[in-house]
């Protein structure tokens, strides 16, 4: 309850329109946020503008207003967002401003994240990361994802050119004192990217900006009828709007690099617009608005930027470009005809020439006949995979009756010798008394199967034995994802679901959040949700509720099983140095020539080819060695074959002995860090892409700036610098990091194993 004694430090601007479905949601997550040491002081101002909303949503706010009154309800015609959010601001007494749509909702303790930032920092711009979500999954939001990781500090808008990419004006904090002095309000009757002008505005007028890796703001991704965004009409305003919102961009001096970034973010706008408003209109009706891109392409973006789209994009840019209206609306309406050749001949542009034979084979490949084979193929496996499934089913009611199975994989049955493989390895060695028949899954080709040589209860991946024992098994042990213990899960689910599941993961979550694979909505919507998560400690624990929105009775910090083979202070030096880099899924499907031009390969030929670094580590004696992620093994032999250094494919190699036998870890994200970190070893982290990296995968759990347990290098240089300092220090770790050690591990005495199946068999 507000008290007449305390004064608003943040006012939540709520713009309100049909969204009866939701606004009782969203107050309650305002509600809900805390103060702590701000609570006797202040409070939190809620102003809601209701935008001629003609539904329940005003009814359901006057009941809130009744029990609650920080509470203020406005009332206009419908006159849209931006001067919903101006009329609010008007009359808004909060030390710092925050926008929240009235779908969307905040999570637990926003604030205090927002309000330490801007407390210790002193900026005037707070941005935070954000999360989207829907009815089956949720994901990380590339713009917030990738300032928010960056873990700015006070730094100014022009010197970062990525800030231009924090768009939207929610998941951010602002000044009051800063938007009234100035002036920045949203521009009225522009209805499209209004919101990304005033960002820019508030973050170029801004004393600086700072952000924070929390995440502060929920975002929800609306597939329903109201949904503005879904229904909204692409009409000729839709253009002009967007131009207008370029001219207004070009009223701030911005470096070079920030209008680049801005001139892509119009096209990028425009172009997704443009291909509805082909389809749904006539080549008449379309032509004034092709002539309009067409200027913005000539005198803003230039051939040059154009040619940096792919095929399906670029081509009806260049049309348009060269100003072939009539090829651009057959194109963009899916209609491909040889005078597209023509029209590219005429200007002597070859990237019309190659991008419609790329276009047009892949039309045809749709329905050639080699698809059709390969459909037909792909029905008879299925058929013949769930006659096999059926059989089995059955089968194994009989072979395995009143059996108590639990069943355990990890990598899709592709290795024995990560946290799976240590928990059964356990299970077989030490004589364990259980209550449980263990079994093993793997894949009888791979190259860690032998790792498996002499124990019981092991299986082959995809075998009709396989198929029996997942059947008859009432629990499933799993470390990435349950098609580690059957590859088909998402056909089989809702049969099994029932089931126990324990999910152990490979490493300790901190260094990366694995785009919100391994969140609790994620894993529920995969059926996959486990009825315990195994953690390493408290701390861990903390991070996977709070983040991952976990309940804490269902994870458990037992230790993980692969610390129990781990020497808990290895005092030998091997002189040895480890580089362990985590894979990048964008690199996933390219082909070995491109993958050698990719920044990754690059940087990792770069790291370990350094006649500077070598020449270091000879003098003290050190030797450099590389375990390559196992996605990387396709590209061995075309690439680094014949390398001068010692070279391993994860597939091949047992990585704890790795782990053990080396003395220092040089990683990017990877985290088998914390097994190092567990023997008491330094790790030197190497960065050269994390912004793109964080961007896509949402970033580490841990602040980037506080919370690593090593040093950060962004070059080859840093790195020698750093190992310098370790060798010359008898490879000790840095005291600045010891006392990150402690908190990754509640338990260092090699019993994790027991514990874990202490949890299972309870």
């Amino acid at each position: 309850m507000k008290s007449n004694c305390k004064e608003a430090i943040i006012t939540v601007i709520i713009p309100v329109y049909r969204v009866e479905k939701y606004i009782k949601e969203c107050l309650d997550s305002v509600l809900a946020q805390r103060l702590d040491k701000w609570s006797k002081k202040y409070f939190i101002e809620i102003i809601c503008i209701d935008d001629g909303s003609p539904d329940r949503s005003e009814a359901i706010i006057m009941d809130y207003i009744k029990g609650n009154d920080n509470i203020i309800l406005l009332k206009q015609l419908n006159q849209g967002q931006s001067v919903a959010r101006n009329n609010a601001l008007q009359i808004s007494h909060g030390k710092y401003i925050v926008f929240l749509d009235s779908d969307d909702l905040l999570p637990p303790d926003s604030f205090i994240s927002l309000l330490a930032t801007a407390e210790r920092t002193g900026s005037e711009v707070i941005v935070s990361h954000a999360k989207a979500f829907n009815s089956r999954r949720s994901w990380y939001i590339e713009p917030h994802a990738e300032v928010a990781c960056s873990s700015f500090q006070k730094v100014k808008f022009t010197h970062r050119a990525i800030l231009i990419n924090s768009s939207p004006p929610w998941g951010e904090m602002y000044s009051r004192e800063l938007l009234v002095s100035n002036n920045i309000i949203f521009p009225e009757g522009i209805k499209l990217a209004e919101d990304w002008i005033f960002v820019i505005h508030a973050m170029y007028r801004a004393n600086h900006i700072s952000s924070t890796t929390e995440i502060t703001y929920l975002y929800r991704g609306r597939d329903d009828e109201d949904n503005p965004s879904c229904t909204q009409l692409v009409n000729k305003k839709v253009f002009t709007d967007l131009l207008k919102v370029h001219e207004l961009s070009k009223t701030f001096t911005l470096p070079p690099q920030q209008v680049a970034h801005a001139n892509m973010f119009i096209l990028r706008s425009i172009l997704y617009r443009l291909s509805k408003f082909s389809i749904d209109n006539s080549l008449s009706e379309c032509k004034p608005i092709y002539k309009m891109v067409r200027e913005f392409l000539l005198n803003v973006i230039g051939i040059d930027k154009i040619n940096l789209f792919t095929p399906v994009r670029r081509l009806p840019l260049l049309l348009l470009y060269y100003g072939f209206y009539s090829e651009t609306h057959r194109i963009m309406n899916s209609i491909y005809t040889k005078t597209c050749i023509k029209k590219g001949i005429s200007v002597s542009c070859e990237n019309i020439i190659s991008d419609y034979k790329v276009l047009v084979n892949k039309r045809n490949e749709l329905k050639s006949f080699k698809r059709k084979i390969k459909e037909k193929k792909s029905k008879a496996i299925y058929l013949y995979w769930r006659a096999k499934y059926n059989l089995a089913r059955l089968c194994s009611k009989v072979v395995f009756k009143d059996k108590r199975i639990a069943l355990i994989g990890e990598r899709l049955g592709n290795t024995a010798n990560d946290s799976s493989y240590f928990l059964f390895d356990y299970i077989k060695k030490d004589g364990v008394s259980l209550k449980e028949n263990y079994y093993y899954v793997i894949k009888k080709n791979a190259k860690t199967a032998t790792n498996l040589s002499g124990f019981s209860n092991v299986i082959w991946y995809g075998s009709f034995k396989h198929f029996m024992v997942f059947n008859a098994a009432h629990k499933y042990i799993f470390s990435d994802s349950m098609r580690d213990v059957f590859f088909r899960w998402k056909d089989v689910a809702e049969q099994h679901n029932y089931k126990k599941k324990y999910f152990l993961q490979h490493g300790v979550f901190a260094t990366s959040r694995a785009a919100g694979y391994y969140d609790r909505n994620s894993m529920f919507r995969r059926n996959e949700l486990p009825d315990k998560f195994i953690v390493s400690s408290d701390f861990e624990k903390s991070l996977v509720c709070k983040n991952f929105d976990f309940e804490p009775e269902r994870v458990v910090v037992t230790g993980l099983s692969r610390f129990d083979k781990l020497p808990k202070n290895n005092k030998v030096k091997n002189k040895k140095i480890l580089v362990l880099l985590t894979w990048r899924d964008e690199l996933s499907s390219v082909k070995p020539d491109k993958f050698v031009k990719s920044t990754y390969y690059k940087k990792l030929m770069e790291l370990l080819n350094d006649n500077c670094l070598k020449s270091t580590l000879s003098k003290y004696g050190y030797t450099i060695e590389a375990c390559l992620h196992h996605k990387m093994s396709l590209f061995l032999n075309e690439t680094i074959n014949e390398a001068p250094f010692k070279v391993h494919d994860m597939n091949k190699v047992n990585v704890q002995e790795l782990l053990i036998n080396s003395d220092i870890m040089i990683t990017d994200f990877s985290s088998a860090v914390f097994d190092m970190v567990y023997q008491n070893k330094p790790v030197i982290f190497y960065w050269f892409d994390e912004i793109s990296f964080f961007a896509k995968r949402g970033g580490p759990l841990i602040s980037p700036l506080t919370g690593m347990p090593g040093p950060i290098c962004r070059n080859v240089n840093d790195i020698e610098n750093v190992l310098i300092s370790l060798l010359k220090s008898n490879v000790a770790v840095q005291k600045q990091y010891a006392s990150q050690y402690k908190r990754f591990f509640k338990y260092r005495d090699n019993r994790n194993c027991k514990r874990i199946i202490n949890v299972i068999e309870e």
